[in-house]
């Protein structure tokens, strides 16, 4: 069996695709008026990728180590007494007070 926390690879790129065009943005619109070369925009493109993948790839991966162990509670230190139990007077009078005959 495999231990590692899997992360979805389509999941991730597709995540890192939308935030690459929003980090681009600015950059497109500046070559769309004609005040940035093509070839520098497609070199801005492929790094405002790269580091998106590498982020969305990272906080993909945190969620999924954390995801995969879950937090079991603690053990109970020797000594301490349990926590008190309802008693029965107690149930019936709920039951009095909100008429619900089944809670008795």
């Amino acid at each position: 069996m495999n231990d590692k926390p899997s992360v979805d690879p389509a999941f991730t790129f597709a995540v890192a695709l939308a935030v690459s065009l929003v980090l681009w943005w600015p950059t497109m619109q500046n070559t769309m008026r004609g005040d940035l070369d093509i070839t520098d925009a497609g070199i801005r493109y492929f790094l405002a990728l790269a580091l998106a993948w590498a982020g969305t790839y990272g906080i993909c991966s945190l969620v999924a180590m954390y995801a995969s162990n879950p937090r079991r509670p603690a053990p109970k230190p020797p000594g301490v007494p349990e926590a008190p139990q309802r008693r029965r007077e107690d149930i019936q009078d709920v039951a009095d007070i909100t008429g619900d005959s089944e809670a008795a």
